[in-house]
Order: structure tokens, then sequence, then C-alpha cells
């Protein structure tokens, strides 16, 4: 299992609000039984797959794209199936923000899996909130600006949460399996070229049609959408404090230059000014 930027850290008290954990885990084999928490919590499920237990109810089947909606209080297990892995985003939060979107029904308790698909603005979203969480927890902060940091993220995941139940009510017909097979595919294993003309085979599907179906359902081609897989990760590395060639290299980039030609023409700026921004902030 690779965990290194998986993180958990509390804020400042606020009292409308707070993301106080974030982090990714990637390659997770074990589950987790009969758990309560004291505050709310997501899972987004982005490759592999397996079961969700809510309440004390009977497991249902989770795939990748799937979003695990946690309740203070009530007990919840999940995980990938014996012998199997998946990855994931997690979240935990805490406020009255999320108590009204609670009341209101945003946050409902009888539908705790959302079928939010792995569309890729949602996944840089996450991985872009998640690397500002880390970075704002790792560095001296005044209570002026910690306060105003804390609330920003909290309004973040508020918008986070809403866009994730948009879009699972608006995709009621679930994604076609050959395509959340090859987006979960596309999202592991960003160490190693990645082979299309398997993937399609696996999926079931020619190689033609592949390429193409898969750009018109998520307005990109599956070589684009695994570039930006591995640039969330890469961003994820960089804010945890890993060098430019360090995270170059754990991601397989032939040479350190490439990887800066790739990263910047991604987000727009060098890894090393990424980089250099992240710890100017701790």
């Amino acid at each position: 299992m690779s965990d290194r930027s998986a993180y958990y850290h509390h804020g400042p008290g606020d009292a409308l609000g707070a993301l106080v954990g974030a982090g990714e885990i990637h390659d997770k084999p074990g589950v987790c039984t009969a758990r309560r928490l004291d505050d709310y919590a997501l899972v987004f499920v982005i490759a592999g797959g397996g079961w969700f237990s809510h309440g004390g109810g009977p497991a249902q089947p989770v795939t990748a794209g799937d979003v695990l909606l946690l309740f203070p209080g009530i007990i919840h297990s999940y995980g990938p199936h014996a012998g199997q892995q998946w990855s994931e985003y997690w979240m935990m939060f805490r406020g009255a923000l999320f108590d009204a979107l609670h009341a209101h029904g945003a946050l409902d308790p009888q539908h705790p899996i959302l079928h939010a698909g792995l569309h890729p603005r949602l996944l840089t979203t996450c991985s872009d909130l998640i690397a500002a969480r880390v970075a704002a927890a790792s560095r001296v902060r005044s209570p002026a600006l910690a306060h105003a940091e804390e609330a920003d993220l909290a309004a973040q995941t508020v918008l986070l949460l809403t866009r994730l139940r948009q879009r699972s009510l608006a995709d009621q017909a679930p994604s076609p399996p050959w395509l959340e097979a090859a987006c979960a595919a596309l999202a592991v294993d960003l160490h190693l070229p990645a082979d299309l003309r398997r993937i399609a085979r696996d999926c079931g599907v020619g190689y033609d049609w592949f390429r193409k179906m898969f750009s018109e359902a998520l307005g990109l081609p599956p070589a684009r959408y695994r570039l930006l897989r591995r640039i969330d990760r890469a961003k994820a590395l960089l804010t945890a404090g890993e060098t430019v060639a360090q995270t170059a290299e754990q991601l397989g980039f032939c040479d350190i230059y490439f990887f800066t030609r790739q990263f910047k023409a991604v987000t727009g700026t060098t890894p090393a000014r990424f980089r250099g921004s992240a710890v100017q902030r701790r």
C-alpha cells in the first residue's frame, strides 16, 4: 500500500465548519470494520472496487467513481474484496455548514453512496483540495490567517460535496462498465507506461472504438486522462515535500526536463515553482 500523501490534520476550530482531514491512499488492501466517526467523512474510490456496509446493513458493491458518505455516530464498514486493492481520496469535516447540508438532505444517510464517476474535473478538484489542506496544516499561521484559510477550505468542501451530489443525480444511468474499467486502469500504476491497447482489450472493446468513445464520454482522450492523473499525483507528492527529481522518478518520467514540460503544460507553472510555493507556505 502506498499512502505517502495521506495526511490527517486538525485545523483551528470554526463555528461554521472545518475540513479537519484529507489525504489519498493508493493500493489499499485492508478494510475498515464496524467503525464510528465523530465527524462527517467521504471516501472517493478512484481505482479498484469492493463493498460498503452502512448502519449495519448488508454490503453493497462499490466501484471506481463511487463516493461513500460517512456520518457521525453511524456504524460503517468498507474496503476492497479479499485479495484485492483500491485507491481512494478521503476527507473528514465537521461544523454547522455540514449539519445544514445534512438537515436539508444534501448529505443523506438514506443514500450514502454517490455514483459521481471518474470525471477529470472532480478528480482534480479533490486532489487540489487535499493539497491545500496539507499545505495549510503544515505551516505556521497567525490566528487571523488561519481562521480565514480554514473558512475557505470548509467552503470549498461544501462546493465539492454539492458537485459530487449533482453529478450523481445527473448520471441516473450508470457509466458503461467498459468506461469505469478503463478509468480505473488509467488511474493505477502511474509509474509505468500505459498500454492503451491492452486496456481496451481488457475492457472487451476495440482500440479505435475505445479511443473514440472514451473521448466522447469524458471530453478528452485516454492518454490525456492518464497524464492528468499523473500530474494530480505529482502535485500531491510535491506538496508533501518530495523533490522534483524524486517526484519525476516515482512517476516514471524519463527525465526531469520532460516531467517539467508536462507539468507546466497542465498546470501553467513548473514543478519547482509549485513546490517552492508549498514550501514557503509551511
